[in-house]
């Protein structure tokens, strides 16, 4: 099983930029290897035991909330009736991307609720990603909390239906920020690189960064099971890195 990341679908600099036409082919790639796009509580009832799902399943998640999901990104999984889950940081919706880290200029523009409503409508899946987009482990445990819970309120108040997905801003986690999310949500969705096993935490869940593959050839051969060193060469790097960044 593997969850795909994405944020924003556009030629701004950085590595939560993907040009359309990169995520054109890639989602391209995807339905001619024969893969079954699955939704977060699939993903959730096949690691409990409840469902089976081919060997060739994914689910596709996109950080943030970004306008151009809507313009850009619903439009080409619509043509291959893929669905996908959006993470949003329920007060900046209608406004900008203004948090620490993101460095954008101008800086991008976030769906309105009409768009979500509108997107809800059309079978595409909505997560919480936070109220302000914060590192949650810097938080205290009054303002974890509400950041976990009230992100969900307002998605509820929204749509008319409460989420049962979360990801946590940048990826930031420990162990209180996971045990505050599984008092609320069926799953969680993390940044480590790894592919979903039945044993991963459901509130921990790894994801495949999708700017690693924007050689589309890359792509392909991962998708037919050619790219295993390409895959663990990555992982390696990003290893690296995050020690650096412990110990800096």
């Amino acid at each position: 099983m593997q969850l795909l990341t994405y944020h924003s679908i556009s030629n701004d600099p950085g590595p939560t930029s993907i040009p359309a036409s990169v995520f054109r082919a890639q989602i391209d790639a995807v339905a001619a290897t024969g893969y079954r796009v699955v939704g977060l509580g699939e993903v959730a009832d096949w690691l409990a035991g409840r469902i089976e799902l081919p060997a060739r399943s994914l689910a596709i998640t996109f950080d943030d909330g970004f306008t151009d999901f809507a313009t850009e990104a619903a439009p080409v999984l619509a043509t291959h009736g893929f669905s996908a889950t959006v993470f949003l940081p329920t007060g900046k919706m209608g406004a900008f991307a203004d948090w620490p880290g993101e460095q954008t200029d101008p800086a991008r523009p976030l769906m309105s609720w009409a768009q979500v409503r509108s997107l809800a409508q059309q079978g595409i899946e909505f997560g919480a990603h936070s109220i302000t987009h914060p590192k949650l482990p810097t938080l205290s445990a009054p303002d974890l909390a509400r950041e976990v819970t009230e992100s969900r309120a307002e998605i509820e108040r929204q749509l008319g239906r409460a989420p049962t997905s979360f990801a946590p801003p940048y990826g930031a986690s420990n162990r209180a920020v996971i045990n505050e999310i599984r008092k609320h949500y069926a799953i969680s969705c993390g940044t480590q690189l790894a592919r979903v096993n039945r044993n991963d935490d459901p509130h921990d869940l790894p994801r495949i960064e999708m700017h690693y593959f924007r050689d589309i050839a890359r792509w392909r051969a991962y998708l037919e099971g050619h790219g295993e060193n390409y895959f663990q060469f990555r992982r390696a790097l990003r290893a690296v890195r995050e020690f650096a960044t412990r110990q800096s």
